[in-house]
């Protein structure tokens, strides 16, 4: 699969923590989501944002020959 857009990446110190804790609540589970969090919302770490214009992709590519 091949996508094709546009990234823009944001440090914003509340956008990463808002991020990070909503990440770490959807995979680590709500008791850990804040710890998750404030240990990923940290200066040299980004938030990627991501618009697809365009989307490449094949199917049947595991069917046997």
């Amino acid at each position: 699969m091949q996508l094709n857009g546009t990234a823009r990446l944001d440090d914003d110190p509340a956008e990463l923590l808002t991020w990070a804790t909503s990440l770490g609540r959807r995979y680590m589970g709500e008791q850990k989501a804040a710890d998750y969090g404030r240990r990923n919302a940290v200066p040299g770490e980004f938030l990627v944002r991501a618009r697809v214009d365009r989307v490449i992709a094949r199917t049947g590519i595991a069917d046997p020959p």
